[in-house]
């Protein structure tokens, strides 16, 4: 159940829940020669089923894990859930653009705020009332625009932006800097890669304006100004430091460096909360905790997926983001 202490939570979570991987453990799966190998390595640091399961499955199941154990003991279940909702909007593109094209819809996380079968329910009926405000209004106009014919992108963008909306909106109820700082960053950030990867189509469907996300230090007038001086993109990032001030400078150059792009900004936002993770009185302990085995599972599948198709380490690493441990 809920803890009403913070410390009480933490020390929970720390007495009783697995610890994500840290660096040193990643690297020993790096350096293993083999797939099976790095099976048998993942096995003994805990991964229990590494041997025989789908890796990927195990590591959504693990993940899922981490997610319901958040929300079992969290002192601040209108914080926690922040760094869940993300889990919601994925569910919620995934089963509307399934709808659309009369597919089944995929494996659904359980890791959101709302049940699979509530989403399931809402999008099926299209009635959204059980939904958050701005999910629900981003769905309804979402539905009137499916009669005009829609842009798989456009559908990505409207449910993300409801999800920074809703975002936006509870954080005033929160004292947390951290979690107010990476939200914004993350905001500005994806801005970014967006801004980047429109400047890369010869043919544009949607504007820059059309996918903004809100809540960002970087206002929407600005940003839409640099679309005619894209080169004052790096000033635009001077508070968060020159190692992604210089992916963005390269990425300006070629777009291809907008996938380091992504893994430095990912590093970033995760760096907001390595120093909290010895403290036994902050919520941002828990937080790090969860971003700490989202991180992990990210890890261990890139370097899984690239030992069984023979990539060479370099390769493998090149992608490979930050651990939350040492």
């Amino acid at each position: 159940m809920p803890q009403p202490s913070i410390a009480y939570a933490v020390g929970r979570v720390r007495a009783t829940a697995r610890k994500p991987l840290g660096e040193a453990q990643l690297e020993r799966l790096l350096a293993a020669p083999s797939f099976e190998d790095a099976r048998h390595a993942l096995a003994e640091m805990g991964w229990s089923g590494a041997e025989d399961e789908d890796i990927g499955r195990l590591s959504v199941q693990m993940q899922e894990l981490a997610c319901a154990k958040i929300r079992e003991i969290t002192p601040d279940g209108q914080l926690t859930d922040l760094f869940l909702l993300r889990y919601d909007a994925q569910n919620l593109k995934t089963l509307f653009k399934a709808r659309i094209l009369g597919e089944p819809s995929e494996d659904l996380s359980l890791c959101g705020t709302l049940s699979p079968d509530t989403l399931r329910h809402a999008v099926l009926e299209h009635v959204y009332n059980k939904l958050p405000a701005e999910f629900a209004a981003a769905m309804t106009a979402l539905e009137k625009r499916i009669v005009l014919g829609i842009n798989p992108m456009e559908i990505d963008a409207k449910i993300d932006q409801a999800y920074y909306k809703t975002v936006q909106h509870n954080l005033k109820k929160s004292k947390s800097k951290a979690a107010a700082d990476y939200f914004s960053a993350k905001a500005d950030l994806q801005n970014a890669v967006t801004f980047l990867r429109l400047l890369a189509m010869k043919e544009r469907t949607l504007s820059m304006d059309d996918l903004l996300l809100p809540g960002g230090t970087i206002s929407n007038k600005v940003w839409l100004a640099l679309m005619d001086t894209p080169e004052k993109l790096p000033r635009l990032f001077l508070s968060y430091g020159q190692g992604i001030r210089a992916v963005l400078s390269a990425a300006l150059l070629n777009h291809k460096a907008i996938p380091a792009l992504e893994k430095v900004s990912d590093d970033y936002l995760l760096s907001l909360f390595r120093p909290f993770r010895h403290e036994p009185f902050a919520i941002e302990a828990l937080i790090g905790w969860l971003l700490a085995h989202e991180r992990e599972g990210g890890a261990v599948r890139l370097i899984m997926a690239g030992k069984r198709n023979g990539f060479s380490e370099y390769l493998i690493r090149e992608r490979l983001r930050e651990a939350y441990g040492r």
